[in-house]
């Protein structure tokens, strides 16, 4: 049985996480004995996973929003048939998208599966944004809203393959850093940096923030702004490293002692930070915001979820969450809830489910 997985570049640096989720999706999906074959939208590079067949889609992989160019050959893709059974979508509902993706239905009838890899803002409805036989989605909070839109979808949570990262690098993290609690996020309303900076104010002087960010959006230098006027007010300035866009993330995850991230606004992001899933593959556990999706991964042992504005309480938690114990605990969730292997079967389910032979 041959798939076409329709979605942003397969292929290196892997920046956008709706490619992480396919590329786990594919690489879970060789430990399967399932005779799938699966064709991946990539680049003259291709997409570094054996066994899978990669189609010349688009030109590069850097942006993470493909140019109208690049989305109008994944359009030209669509209609044409080169011998799957089924197509799968990654990628965030969106009414253009959707839209052509209901055109090119009308020439080329498959099977279709669409993963919702991110979520519109709130307020905002999904339902004009579907188009495809069956829905899955990424967190049961998701799954709650497309029900209350009269969607029937499917919970499938996300899996993630381990970062990359070296004993040395990781030495080289905390000799630089310290005894570090890492911030990996989004500076813009919501995204939880703030709070992590309150919640440093509240942990023993010895232990520092480190905040890695990609500088992108529109309000990013406001936001920066108003970031470092928030530590000179708490006299952090010492405390609080601020890292851009880096190549060496699997060595800065890996080196924290807990990964704090109490975002509250997700929008247009993974309901589960797939940072958090790879800290969690590394040992490293996670410190979330009671508001998140990502709470309900709580077991106050190597996920822990507290009020997003209770910055004592995220701080006990970042506290609690440092010991070897904790560490193993936290490998012991991704083994046995996020590994790419088990996506791939809750995927193959679902194409079982609607009668594709598998």
């Amino acid at each position: 049985m041959s798939i076409l997985l329709v979605t942003k570049p397969m292929a290196p640096p892997w920046h956008d996480s709706s490619s992480q989720l396919a590329r786990a999706f594919a690489v879970g999906l060789q430990g399967l004995e399932k005779p799938l074959h699966l064709r991946l939208m990539s680049t003259q590079h291709g997409s570094d996973i054996s066994g899978v067949e990669d189609e010349v889609i688009y030109k590069g992989a850097g942006r993470f929003a493909p140019g109208i160019l690049q989305n109008l050959r994944v359009f030209k893709r669509l209609l044409t048939a080169k011998g799957e059974e089924l197509r799968h979508f990654f990628f965030a509902p969106n009414p253009r998208s959707a839209a052509a993706a209901r055109v090119a239905k009308r020439f080329i009838d498959r099977p279709s599966v669409h993963t919702l890899c991110s979520m519109p803002a709130q307020g905002r409805a999904v339902k004009p944004s579907l188009f495809a036989d069956r829905h899955l989605v990424l967190s049961e909070s998701a799954r709650i809203r497309l029900e209350r839109e009269g969607v029937e979808s499917h919970l499938v949570e996300p899996a993630v393959l381990p970062l990359s990262f070296s004993e040395v690098g990781r030495e080289r993290c905390r000799e630089r850093f310290g005894d570090y609690v890492l911030f990996a996020g989004d500076l813009r309303p919501g995204g939880g940096a703030l709070e992590a900076l309150s919640a440093l104010s509240h942990l023993p002087s010895t232990f520092k923030l480190v905040i890695a960010t990609r500088p992108k959006g529109a309000d990013y230098e406001r936001c920066l702004r108003q970031l470092e006027r928030r530590v000179e007010e708490l006299n952090l300035k010492q405390r609080v490293y601020l890292l851009g866009r880096i190549d060496w993330i699997g060595d800065l995850v890996a080196g924290a002692h807990v990964q704090i991230l109490p975002a509250t606004d997700l929008t247009a992001k993974m309901d589960y930070p797939l940072v958090l899933l790879e800290g969690l593959a590394a040992g490293v556990p996670a410190v979330v915001a009671q508001e998140s999706p990502f709470a309900v991964c709580s077991d106050e042992r190597s996920v822990f979820a507290c009020p997003s504005k209770d910055a004592q309480a995220l701080a006990r938690a970042c506290e609690a969450a440092i010991s070897d114990e904790a560490a193993t605990l936290a490998k012991n969730v991704y083994a046995s809830r996020f590994r790419p292997e088990r996506l791939a079967q809750d995927m193959v389910r679902h194409y079982e489910e609607m009668g594709v032979a598998v």
